[in-house]
């Protein structure tokens, strides 16, 4: 990996290890507030945030690729990085039975998300993924 790509993508990496923590986290604290979540939004609760835990690895692996100089994995990372907050906000806006503390959570993880976009998206990496 040349240097130029080596601090973004650890910086990157450090961003997805929190992001994987971060959301293996607020699982557990559903599990522990189980009582306190809406019965109608229990599945929603455990799916989206075990999907989120789980889902944190592919940024991981996506940035791996990236330090071998693969131009596919920094394509997908973009576009996840972009496009997931997005998401994020739409699955906040469109499920309102949700706990409060799990749209934060969710915030969260979206923000982490836009980071790592930002970071991946300056002009130096950009550079180094020309085709």
């Amino acid at each position: 990996m040349n240097q130029q790509l080596q601090t973004p993508i650890s910086n990157a990496m450090r961003i997805s290890k929190v992001f994987i923590a971060w959301n293996v986290a607020f699982f557990i604290v559903a599990l522990l507030l189980k009582n306190s979540i809406a019965d109608d939004a229990v599945g929603s609760v455990f799916l989206r945030g075990g999907l989120y835990a789980l889902g944190g690895l592919i940024p991981v692996y996506l940035l791996r690729q990236m330090a071998r100089g693969k131009r596919s994995a920094w394509i997908r990372l973009s576009i996840i990085s972009v496009l997931a907050p997005l998401g994020v906000v739409a699955f906040i806006i469109f499920t309102p039975h949700l706990p409060v503390w799990f749209d934060a959570g969710q915030v969260g993880s979206g923000l982490m998300l836009a980071s790592i976009a930002a970071i991946i998206l300056r002009k130096p990496v950009r550079a180094s993924f020309a085709k």
